[in-house]
């Protein structure tokens, strides 16, 4: 950021945590921010220090604003806007899953220099997408042990196709080539409703993602505290269906278990994780690293996972 961008941002920063510094943010279930320009980094950088899991409708984000790990939402840009490549907008929105809406020759408040008439239409046209984001949005809530069963599951779609694992060999990570079709059976599903429901019963916590009012994602975290000093609490699933990936759900269910968790005293997330290249991508980017002590039952029972442990700040 240029000075001047930095001190503004610092004083926005400033003026959001005094303006925000009463709300509960855990109280609510859905939460959405809407940002514009400079605004668009504060919100992630707050969202960020906060561990807020959130929605969010950035209008002409900074290229800076990709720097504070920006939470899923909608992004508009202008292809004139002086503060920020096109090119690089594009990139970092595709490798965040950020869905990305550009106008051509607009500028960084989305109007056509000289023409009124096309600055009109991108207006009309920024707030008819922006209420379709709304309307069309995905709903995010604690799951009740009665509503866990096969039928919650009709619309989910397990399936990955898996080509390189990453495994831990003689003391190192090395990849390998391992392809194959990971999906659920029949039975699969019916032992999943088991441990979920069982899970709720414990006191654990299982968050669900809906889109149009089918499960589309889901997190669960054991209730039992183990690993003495470690303080670990088990994440013991997470899993975003085939036809929503890429839309930030893995990472808002990541960081609602992480709330939930650090809330019951935790110091740690364990998780035996899928060893698929992108499995691993996605826990390496929340900040996951090897465990300090492998969990004899998860090692046992999936050999091939990783072993990995996410520190609770």
């Amino acid at each position: 950021m240029s000075r001047v961008v930095e001190e503004a941002f610092q004083e926005a920063g400033i003026q959001a945590e005094k303006s925000l510094e009463e709300i509960v943010w855990e109280q609510y279930e859905d939460i959405l921010f809407v940002s514009k320009s400079i605004g668009t980094a504060v919100a992630c950088a707050y969202a960020g220090k906060h561990r807020i899991s959130c929605r969010n409708i950035y209008y002409t984000p900074l290229e800076q604003t990709f720097d504070y790990d920006p939470r899923p939402g909608i992004v508009f840009h202008g292809t004139k806007d002086s503060w920020a490549r096109t090119e690089k907008i594009a990139a970092m929105c595709g490798e965040r899953g950020l869905l990305l809406h550009t106008f051509e020759d607009a500028g960084h408040s989305l109007e056509v220099q000289g023409d009124l008439r096309r600055s009109l239409g991108i207006l009309e046209d920024v707030m008819k997408q922006t209420q379709a984001y709304l309307e069309d949005e995905i709903c995010y809530r604690r799951l009740e042990e009665e509503e866990i069963c096969r039928k919650l599951f009709d619309r989910f779609i397990r399936r990955q196709n898996v080509t390189r694992c990453r495994r831990r060999e003689k003391d190192e990570w090395v990849i390998r080539d391992d392809p194959f079709v990971d999906d659920w059976t029949e039975e699969d599903y019916r032992f999943l409703t088991v441990c979920l429901k069982n899970t709720v019963a414990a006191g654990g916590f299982v968050y669900g993602a809906f889109y149009q009012e089918s499960l589309k994602g889901f997190v669960s975290v054991e209730a039992e505290m183990f690993g003495g000093e470690h303080k670990y609490l088990d994440l013991s699933s997470i899993h975003v269906s085939e036809d929503m990936r890429g839309r930030g759900i893995g990472r808002a269910l990541f960081r609602a278990a992480c709330m939930w968790a650090r809330q019951k005293g935790a110091a740690k997330l364990y998780i035996s994780a899928h060893s698929a290249v992108e499995t691993q991508a996605f826990y390496q980017a929340m900040g996951c690293v090897e465990a300090q002590m492998y969990h004899q039952e998860h090692v046992e029972r999936e050999p091939c996972d990783c072993q990995l442990e996410y520190r609770l700040e």
